[in-house]
């Protein structure tokens, strides 16, 4: 399950070159309309490996909805129905976490101390563990402090 995404992603330029490649050919063999969410890890010895496709908004993605100048939903509605689709733009760095079961609690204990926290609560009507309930999104100019921040709190502390 990811647990959390950094854009831009912190990886080397060789690694950020193989990534786009791939996703470019993943995209032009599946010939969709709309968007791809072709999830990347990066393994430690900075292989490039796909977790997940989906020909739809995804999770991983859910960060430009703050950050973009405009969002993965906006996006997929403009490429099915053929409508025209600038290039979109990170218009500033963006950690997102996912909220997961075990995680509701807690996260919702500190969003009152927590400001700079865009909650997005999925509304689910059962709370289960490992079962994604929602997410927080947080714009910086400091996405390694911004980690940090989240990982202190002790909201994410099972997934250690």
């Amino acid at each position: 399950i990811l647990h959390m995404t950094i854009a831009p992603a912190e990886v080397s330029e060789a690694v950020a070159k193989e990534a786009h490649e791939l996703a470019l050919r993943l995209a032009q063999g599946f010939e969709l309309a709309g968007i791809l969410a072709i999830e990347l890890f990066v393994t430690k010895d900075e292989q490039v490996i796909v977790n997940e496709l989906a020909p739809r908004p995804h999770n991983s993605g859910h960060y430009t909805i703050e950050a973009c100048s405009f969002d993965q939903f906006d996006a997929h509605i403009r490429g099915i129905a053929g409508w025209p689709l600038e290039q979109p733009e990170l218009l500033k760095p963006a950690v997102m976490v996912n909220v997961l079961g075990q995680h509701v609690a807690p996260t919702r204990a500190l969003i009152a101390e927590h400001p700079e926290w865009s909650m997005h609560d999925y509304c689910k009507a059962e709370v289960r563990h490992d079962r994604k309930m929602g997410h927080i999104t947080v714009l910086t100019n400091d996405t390694k402090q911004t980690v940090a921040d989240l990982e202190r709190t002790g909201c994410w502390d099972d997934l250690k």
